[in-house]
């Protein structure tokens, strides 16, 4: 008995597509992820604990607890403390409107967020659950006529950020409302 060998051709070993039949469903990349929402636990604190600039524009709030003057972005700035604050401002029977925000809330949220903000209601954020969660304190400020200070923990994010804000609000003998967010983020 001999045995015979049999070469294949090199057309054979070429590669070649395979054909899946049309029934076969192909899986890829399974699907993104939705991104987590965006939230925040808040922790009341006495405003003795405030950070340095915090304390600064305590100090200041006395003065302008009545309402703030149009001066008020300039008087800031020349004490260096601008950085570290948000501004926000109502119409009479309007919504709070995002005009300012601080440097480090840019930092955690991002230059897209922000610049997307600026001039709309703080309502309209896109990180709605963080954003209802802290107007119940934002109206305390405005309407309490008196600081209101927390430290706060943002989820939903790459990492936690932590951080505390002052609040400082006036409504003005027009209905007018605004709101003054110094911010300590250690970031």
């Amino acid at each position: 008995m001999t045995a015979t060998l049999i070469l294949p051709s090199a057309a054979s070993l070429a590669p070649r597509r395979l054909e899946i039949p049309a029934f076969v469903r192909r899986l890829g990349d399974p699907p993104p992820k939705p991104p987590q929402a965006v939230t925040v636990t808040i922790h009341r604190q006495p405003v003795g604990v405030a950070a340095d600039h915090q304390t600064a524009l305590l100090e200041r709030w006395q003065a302008i607890k009545a309402a703030p003057p149009v001066t008020l972005a300039r008087d800031l700035a020349d004490a260096g403390l601008l950085r570290h604050c948000g501004y926000f401002d109502a119409t009479p029977g309007g919504p709070l409107t995002c005009r300012r925000f601080a440097d480090a809330t840019v930092r955690a949220l991002g230059v897209g967020w922000a610049r997307s903000m600026l001039g709309k209601p703080d309502h309209a954020d896109p990180h709605s659950e963080y954003s209802v969660s802290l107007a119940d304190h934002y109206q305390e400020a405005i309407e309490g006529g008196e600081p209101v200070y927390n430290h706060l923990v943002i989820h939903g994010l790459a990492s936690p950020i932590v951080y505390s804000h002052l609040l400082m609000g006036w409504v003005s003998p027009g209905g007018q409302r605004a709101l003054l967010t110094v911010i300590d983020w250690p970031g």
